[in-house]
């Protein structure tokens, strides 16, 4: 019973303090390297993401990139965008329709 205790202590590991000592003494040199390629991976995946926003930021405002995305259809213009919501069913709602939702 005492063991079903101290891995409720820790459920954020799933493991009890008794499992992660042994651990740490088992493969300490296996769990500090995981541990600094977990940080490596979290460096890189925030430097990723701040590229791809930047490259969607300059995509948005730039003419050229824009026009090049209606081209090859990745984009639609905003007439075709409107009346394709007014076609499905959208366009104006009373007042109270909004404040409902």
């Amino acid at each position: 019973m005492q063991e079903h205790n101290d891995h409720e202590q820790n459920p954020f590991t799933g493991m009890s303090p008794r499992m992660a000592e042994h651990l740490r003494h088992e493969v300490y040199n296996e769990l500090t390297e995981l541990g600094e390629m977990q940080h490596v991976m979290r460096q890189i995946e925030g430097k990723a993401h701040r590229r791809t926003r930047r490259i969607n930021e300059h995509m948005k405002h730039c003419g050229d990139c824009l026009s090049e995305q209606i081209k090859t259809g990745m984009l639609i213009e905003l007439s075709d965008y409107w009346r394709l919501h007014e076609q499905s069913g959208g366009g104006r709602y009373p007042k109270l329709h909004y404040q409902v939702n």
